[in-house]
């Protein structure tokens, strides 16, 4: 059986890209502080901490997520998931995978009012179903579009029953969305208590709209748990891929400047994964003066895009490309076509070699320029392989943010700007309220 992903940082060392890259001098110390904090983080997961990536090893709540899609699947043809970061980015990043969806799964996180207009008008709204998630149940956006669409829709839907087309995702207690489920009708999925919103996609935050997505969510935890032992086996930091990942990354920031870490996958359906990610790291790691800035690419597409500046620009990055197994996949171009057009070179090809060739000619490109560059290969991008790549992308991060001393959980700056903003909308509900007075 191959290996569910496999890393590479040798693109990131002095012998092979020159000076930018790692001498081994660099590397030990920051190897050296990744084994001491996962050592650490090992036993704590083995006494059940970390339970975001814990809960993968879990399937008794498997049965809940499944009930709720079948029951959304039988009365909706399209559902709208309603959340914010990471009560969304994972749900899409697993979303992207499903080729065929039963159900057309579509994401509302942000209320601009177009949007959602564009959204009423283009679906057959006594059909439609709505997935409302808020770990908190107390965030802004989610409420404002759950008490805007839900009474529209128990409206149009008339005598059907509410609990066949909604669900709340909100943890135990008394909360708004709580509130409002109650009065509505709508069955309540407990989001856990112990997991923050961006390490939630492995929970039912991801797989309930995954599952409706037509996604085998047992493969997601399977690859999820491999993933998990393979970096729980290891006997030295050369074999954990996630706390090597997290040395690498710090060490070319002390030692190099490297600011800055671009996450490029070669897969279309990674590309949500990449945005779940640059929440992931900016969120836990950007604090207290420390963490690099996260940037999303997609190969090939940012090849046009963005590689002039990556290659030409300034040396302050980190690239991980992710690769899958793409010779001979796809659709073959005709020779006589490819000679026609004075393409001779694509001659016999398929769609996947030209990808393939693309992916590995930007990791020599990079390494030619003395960019530093990992590669994270996966066989093929299934639901087992992103399991695997968002637990060792969680692990990863939060190896990195205990290196660097700080909490990779909290969120103070972000909770500041949402109390400014309530704020706002309060003292403007008082001025409208002292007007009509």
């Amino acid at each position: 059986m191959p290996e569910i992903y496999t890393q590479n940082i040798s693109g990131c060392m002095a012998d092979m890209i020159g000076d930018d890259g790692l001498t081994g001098d660099a590397l030990e110390m920051a190897r050296t502080a990744a084994w001491d904090v996962w050592s650490a983080m090992r036993a704590d997961i083995a006494e059940g901490g970390f339970p975001a990536v814990s809960i993968a090893q879990q399937s008794d709540d498997l049965a809940a997520v499944r009930d709720a899609a079948a029951r959304l699947s039988t009365h909706c043809d399209t559902v709208a998931v309603i959340g914010v970061g990471g009560s969304s980015l994972g749900a899409e990043a697993l979303c992207a995978l499903g080729p065929t969806p039963p159900v057309d799964v579509r994401f509302l996180n942000n209320p601009d009012p177009e949007t959602v207009a564009r959204f009423k008008a283009s679906v057959d709204f006594a059909r439609v179903g709505l997935v409302m998630v808020s770990k908190s149940g107390g965030t802004a956006e989610t409420l404002t579009l759950a008490m805007t669409l839900m009474p529209a829709l128990i409206d149009m839907r008339g005598g059907d029953a509410v609990a066949d087309y909604s669900v709340v995702i909100v943890e135990p207690g008394d909360n708004p969305i709580g509130r409002l489920a109650a009065r509505w009708g709508v069955p309540v999925i407990e989001h856990p208590v112990d997991i923050g919103g961006r390490y939630s996609a492995l929970t039912a935050v991801g797989l309930l709209p995954a599952a409706l997505a037509g996604l085998d969510i047992a493969a997601v935890r399977a690859g999820a748990v491999e993933a998990l032992e393979t970096n729980l086996a290891g006997k030295s930091v050369d074999d954990v891929p996630a706390a090597l990942g997290a040395a690498v990354s710090l060490a070319l920031l002390q030692s190099q400047g490297a600011r800055m870490s671009v996450l490029m996958p070669y897969a279309d359906a990674l590309a949500p994964f990449a945005r779940w990610y640059r929440q992931l790291w900016a969120e836990s790691v950007g604090k207290n003066g420390f963490g690099t800035t996260p940037i999303d690419a997609l190969g090939s597409v940012d090849q046009h895009s963005q590689l002039q500046l990556y290659l030409d620009g300034p040396r302050d990055k980190m690239f991980t490309i992710v690769t899958q197994q793409l010779d001979g996949r796809g659709d073959r171009v005709s020779p006589e076509l490819a000679t026609f057009a004075g393409a001779a070179y694509l001659a016999g090809q398929t769609t996947g070699d030209l990808l393939a060739a693309e992916q590995e000619a930007t990791i020599e490109s990079l390494c030619a320029h003395g960019r530093p560059v990992r590669r994270i290969e996966v066989p093929r991008v299934d639901e087992a392989a992103i399991g695997a790549l968002m637990v060792h992308f969680m692990l990863e991060t939060v190896t990195a943010a205990f290196m660097l001393g700080i909490d990779p959980f909290d969120q103070p700056a972000v909770d500041d700007g949402k109390e400014r903003a309530r704020q706002r909308l309060a003292e403007a509900a008082g001025s409208a309220g002292g007007v009509a007075a």
